[in-house]
């Protein structure tokens, strides 16, 4: 099956029709529901998950009157999925967000990002400041001056850097793209669920984004990533006038409260965080409908102070 076709037996647990954009000469699939006309909600994800993480959002939002869009980035989800490096750094993330944003001409529209969905879904508000309007951060970090045990960690994270091994555990064993939010999970995910996020990384060599993504988070000076990220630093002051709500689980080992806490003093106008217990690095999959109830009433109280 390729990853780009959705299987049957995926369409109950996510039924929203797969839409397509050709960005930057790569093909990004996303779902876009609700009233065209609604506040746009941008719900991205991260290492190594695509669209279904943020399933028990889509319904939930449409209901409180926003338009849900969830974009597969570039290498993951229903999205082409290239095996070259090149198309796969954080600049080209950003630039493919940009490119969607603008093909769909969003305005005033809303930033959910966790993970990778953080730096990319910010790098590319702060493209197009203008247009945003709210911001809603999970688990993620925006900065290279703090750094966890989880990344300092020689196992895993390090080993999966190295040259030889890092091929030998994320491609060959594919510990990331057929493991993540299975082995990660606080609820304890049914194996269908685990299907529907480890499918689309069947192809052969289709995961190359999945090894890609860690070498890109930045450790020390000259890593990939270090300019691009600090970039995004720099500008973090630019944001004091969206509002902006921190969502987070302290129980994740990737990022833990120490970067919520970073994240608050680079942006101290940001509301929370917000803490959930029972769920982990995939906080959208333990805390699902919680979290989406949290980010509509963030939304709802703009939407009241806008009126």
């Amino acid at each position: 099956m390729h990853p780009r076709q959705k299987p049957e037996w995926l369409v109950t647990a996510f039924p929203w029709k797969q839409r397509s954009a050709t960005v930057n000469g790569r093909r990004m699939a996303y779902i876009d529901e609700g009233d065209e006309n609604s506040q746009p909600v941008l719900l991205l994800s991260g290492n190594p998950t695509w669209g279904f993480l943020y399933r028990d959002f889509v319904s939930p939002l449409i209901a409180a009157g926003y338009r849900p869009i969830a974009p597969d980035w570039i290498g993951t989800g229903y999205s082409d999925h290239p095996r070259d490096d090149r198309a796969l750094t954080l600049p080209h993330h950003i630039a493919d967000l940009v490119a969607l944003l603008d093909q769909l001409k969003l305005r005033e529209f809303v930033i959910v990002g966790q993970d990778w969905g953080g730096p990319q879904g910010v790098g590319a508000a702060l493209q197009r400041i203008e247009r945003v309007a709210a911001i809603v951060l999970m688990n993620t970090w925006l900065f290279t001056d703090c750094l966890g045990a989880f990344h300092a960690a020689p196992r895993p994270w390090t080993t999966w850097h190295a040259p030889l091994i890092g091929q030998y555990f994320m491609k060959r064993h594919k510990v990331l793209s057929m493991n993540g939010p299975s082995v990660t999970s606080k609820r304890g995910i049914t194996p269908r669920e685990a299907d529907a996020y480890h499918h689309v990384f069947d192809e052969p060599d289709s995961d190359h984004v999945v090894l890609t993504w860690p070498r890109t988070i930045p450790l020390v000076e000259g890593d990939r990533g270090w300019v691009d990220m600090q970039h995004i630093e720099q500008r973090l002051s630019e944001l004091s006038e969206i509002p902006l709500r921190l969502l987070w689980a302290p129980e994740d080992n990737v990022f833990p409260i120490e970067y919520a806490e970073r994240l608050k003093q680079l942006l101290p106008h940001a509301q929370g965080p917000t803490l959930f217990d029972r769920a982990a690095h995939f906080l959208q999959d333990d805390r699902g409908p919680d979290l989406a109830t949290a980010t509509i009433e963030f939304l709802d109280a703009q939407r009241e102070q806008a009126s």
